[in-house]
This record gives C-alpha cells, structure tokens and sequence, in this order.
C-alpha cells in the first residue's frame, strides 16, 4: 500500500475518533468515560507523527 496513502489515513482515523470523542463527552457529559477514544485518537496521530518523522517527509 502506498505510504502516503496510509499516512493519510491514519491522520483521518484520528481526526475523526477525537471529533466522536469530543461529541460523546458533550452528549453524555461523561468525558472519563469516553477516555478510551482520546487515548486511540492520540495513539493514531503518534503512529502518524513516526511514519511521517522516519520517512522524512
């Protein structure tokens, strides 16, 4: 698969799990319960950050 194209969509993944993290919070007014979809937003975005980082892009 070609590298951009995965870059992008790791970008994508993480945009969208933290958007629906911060709208479940705001909905439930329950931000520790939707800590789990912070935590994979960011571990998406870090996965994101290296590939770009060691690519040298």
């Amino acid at each position: 698969m070609n590298q951009r194209l995965v870059n992008v969509i790791l970008l994508s993944l993480s945009f969208v799990i933290m958007v629906i993290g911060v709208h479940r919070s705001m909905v439930e007014d329950d931000v520790l319960g939707n800590y789990w979809l912070f935590m994979i937003g960011l571990v998406l975005y870090m996965l994101y950050y290296y590939r770009k980082r060691k690519n040298g892009a």
